[in-house]
């Protein structure tokens, strides 16, 4: 299958996208990806393939896109990802006017992430405090 994609969507994309600190993907409704910023291109990200097999399946376990394509609206997820070692602000986000297609992100937030964002940080074997994620 082919994917058509309007140039003027490929050109506002690595406008908006290509100076953000972090790896960006602008892919179709079925995870392929038609364009990455500049981060991603640096990182090795492919284009042509689909995004869920790029590292394991289970990696993609959190991926929210079915929500975001349901819902026609951004959806955010800030979740401990232990394969990182990171707590990631995730982001995906359709496109207005052209809801087949979606940005996707991730941002490391680590550094400034709470406690309850860490599996076993907020209390000791038995006593759980009880908003504790155990990603």
């Amino acid at each position: 299958m082919s994917i058509e994609v309007n140039e003027e969507i490929r050109r506002s994309f690595h406008l908006f996208w290509d100076n953000f600190p972090a790896a960006v993907i602008l892919a179709y409704k079925d995870r392929t990806i038609i364009e990455v910023n500049k981060v991603a291109q640096d990182r090795g990200y492919p284009v042509g393939v689909r995004c869920m097999s790029m590292g394991e399946t289970k990696h993609h376990a959190g991926c929210k896109l079915h929500i975001a394509l349901s819902e026609k609206t951004a959806v955010r997820d800030v979740a401990y990802y232990e394969f990182l070692g990171q707590v990631a602000d995730s982001y995906w986000i359709p496109l207005a006017g052209a809801e087949d297609f979606f940005v996707h992100f991730a941002t490391d937030i680590t550094e400034y992430a709470a406690d309850r964002l860490f599996p076993g940080k907020c209390g000791s074997a038995g006593n759980e405090c009880g908003s504790c994620s155990a990603a």
